[in-house]
């Protein structure tokens, strides 16, 4: 099956090509020629398929770098506290969805990502026994996926000094987390018969976060990484807490950690990577670590701002991700880049060092098909990588002009003037409708099961309700501590210069 694309705005993403317009040849599920031509020539090219783009725009599909599906059925769901806290809720629904509810949402995020142009994305996903039931749900939707089952073993209760009263610390003990054994057996099995199929679908591993496993757990990580060939995907420094209690817990930190158990690597994707010093940058920089940027979910939790224009700087690969539904924002990558580039430049006063528009679009093409070695198969419109590609008609409020394509992208486009959507030649968006699933069928399944899901997690969300002010306590707690902290680093600064201590 051969598609031609001709006369077409080309965003090649590609530095020796650039924006050009022309006509692309896809075939056999690869981008078999990119022909530059003048307005009004006609590429002598034969396809089974060709389609007029005079009056579109091209550009490569871009990678959700990281993501959680589950969380597409909790939209509206408790969202206003910091990360430590609001993990109590997230968790509490999950523990409520059954495999229908994890096929559903899988679709339901599948929906979000294809219309705004989401060719790929990772999964950092947390109900590993509902694995099956979404990696079918992906095998429907055809878009690629890079699918990390979390690894963990020590829940939050046993690393943050929260101070719980033991009855309740027992309670919470009582619900085991799987052996490292388990996790072998269950991750080999899902190797087995999942990974690379139909050059879609991809297993990665996907510790939880480094705090959050074991040595035993980290290690199993690494065991099967250098077996299968897989890369890894983890939470790094995404909150202070997690830096200070991790810089008191691991000998060289949380970063520290990574390197002892030989996971700093060319494999390993870290996301949010907020509160990372600027020697444990340069270490990741070395190792070849990329890192993926979520800048909706670190305001929206209040976690903080990562410095991105400094990794940048240090040559190190960077993509984007949408986190959690439940933090705020749809998956759409085009509200992802336009927020970055925005919070790159608040309390960032050298303005030269803040993220410019294709610095971003490169984060969500390029940058994203580099976390899994594929940067010289996809992210760009270049003969021979595979023919993942958005279709954008210039007849739109964001594209009408043609002044700056890669601006007006970032800053006004939201998906609205997406039409077609192709992964690996095929197409899962024609104008506008999914061809791939029946997307009217997950929405009215979604709405029917909504009730059913609130019954459900009454119980569990009861149960965070009582363990919330013990949390919120250690928060206020380490906050307050952290504030006397940065006084007296002050007071004492003053002193030393003969400054009053007062302001």
């Amino acid at each position: 099956m051969s598609t031609l694309i001709k006369n077409v705005t080309i965003i090649t993403m590609d530095d020796d090509a650039g924006i050009i317009q022309g006509s692309v040849l896809v075939e056999n599920g690869l981008i078999k020629e990119v022909i530059p031509h003048n307005p009004g020539s006609e590429p002598s090219v034969g396809a089974n398929e060709t389609i007029d783009g005079s009056e579109m725009i091209v550009m490569p599909g871009m990678t959700n770098a990281h993501y959680h599906s589950y969380s597409n059925l909790l939209k509206g769901t408790t969202s206003h506290f910091p990360l430590e806290i609001w993990s109590l809720y997230t968790t509490a629904y999950g523990y409520s969805l059954d495999d229908e509810d994890i096929y559903n949402a899988v679709l339901l995020g599948v929906i979000d990502m294809i219309k705004s142009g989401v060719t790929s994305c990772i999964d950092h996903f947390p109900h590993i026994r509902r694995s099956e039931a979404a990696l079918k749900a992906y095998e429907a939707s055809s878009i690629r996926v890079g699918f990390a089952p979390m690894m963990h073993d020590v829940p939050d209760h046993h690393f943050l000094p929260v101070e719980l009263p033991s009855d309740r610390k027992r309670k919470l003990d009582e619900a085991a987390p799987i052996s490292v054994e388990e996790m072998k057996a269950f991750y080999n099995s899902l190797f087995n018969k999942w990974h690379d199929k139909n050059n879609r679908i991809e297993i990665l591993l996907g510790p939880n976060a480094p705090q959050r496993c074991s040595e035993e757990m980290l290690a199993l990580c690494r065991e099967l990484s250098e077996q299968r060939g897989a890369y890894v995907h983890t939470h790094l420094l995404e909150t202070k807490i997690q830096k200070e209690v991790g810089d008191a817990a691991f000998s060289g930190g949380i970063v520290g950690r990574l390197r002892d158990q030989q996971l700093l690597s060319r494999k390993l994707s870290a996301a949010h990577s907020i509160w990372i010093e600027d020697d444990e940058a340069e270490v990741l920089a070395d190792r070849g670590v990329s890192l993926v940027h979520n800048p909706v979910s670190n305001m929206m939790l209040g976690s903080g701002r990562a410095d991105v224009s400094s990794y940048l700087r240090k040559g190190m690969n960077v993509a984007l991700g949408t986190d959690s539904s439940n933090c705020g924002i749809s998956h759409n990558l085009f509200e992802a880049m336009r927020i970055a580039v925005m919070h790159s430049r608040q309390e960032h006063s050298q303005f030269q060092e803040w993220l410019k528009p294709i610095d971003v679009l490169k984060m969500a093409t390029i940058g994203g098909a580099h976390l899994l070695g594929e940067e010289k198969k996809r992210g760009k419109i270049k003969k021979g990588y595979e023919a993942d590609l958005v279709l954008l008609t210039k007849r739109s409020p964001a594209l009408a002009m043609n002044e700056d394509l890669i601006s007006q992208l970032v800053y006004y486009e939201n998906g609205s003037s997406i039409e077609s959507v192709m992964v690996k030649g095929e197409w899962v968006l024609r104008n506008r409708n999914i061809v791939t699933f029946d997307e009217e069928a997950i929405l009215q399944a979604v709405k029917e099961k909504h009730e059913s899901l609130v019954v459900k997690s009454q119980a569990s969300i009861q149960l965070a309700n009582e363990y919330e002010p013990y949390f919120t306590n250690m928060y206020k707690k380490f906050h307050h501590h952290l504030g006397e902290k940065k006084a007296g680093s002050r007071s004492d600064a003053a002193h030393e210069q003969g400054m009053p201590q007062e302001i």
